[in-house]
């Protein structure tokens, strides 16, 4: 006796309807989540631009310590570097560079004593021109204290 199995086979995978299904929800939440991570990356640029200028600033004054001698911040179209006067001229020590053409930061030329102290006080701006992130304020004070505090609180 032969018995007749039905041809019934189980496909595994998916249909069609399933994978367009998929596609759609992917799509959607794409949407909703790029513009997001869009101001995301803008405030990461700001941020990272108010450290790094910091950094830079912190980095001149303890050499006009370390070393007993003025260190002389100049602002150079969007750059600001740090120099020591050397027989015959001035030494470059570092550089600071905006990497973010769309981030821009109000440098000033200022000169700091081998105290650690300052000739004038400043009051950085760093900002995007985009009110839907977060400006900066590079705040240093002729003692030579510094901090980076909104762009809304002024330096006292």
């Amino acid at each position: 006796m032969a018995m007749i199995v039905g041809s019934k086979q189980k496909s595994h995978g998916f249909t069609m309807i399933e994978l367009l299904i998929t596609l759609g929800l992917v799509s959607i939440l794409t949407m909703l989540a790029a513009p997001s991570f869009a101001q995301f990356i803008k405030q990461e640029r700001l941020t990272k631009t108010a450290n790094q200028l910091n950094a830079v600033y912190r980095y001149a004054r303890s050499e006009a310590v370390k070393r007993a001698q003025t260190v002389i911040l100049t602002k150079q179209d969007s750059s600001w570097i740090v120099e020591i006067e050397v027989a015959g001229g001035r030494e470059t020590l570092r550089q600071f560079d905006s990497n973010y053409p769309t981030v821009n930061a109000e440098l000033v030329d200022r000169m700091i004593r081998s105290t650690g102290e300052l000739n004038l006080q400043s009051n950085i701006l760093i900002s995007d021109n985009d009110t839907n992130t977060d400006d900066y304020r590079l705040c240093i004070l002729r003692s030579g204290q510094s901090w980076l505090g909104k762009a809304e609180e002024n330096c006292a």
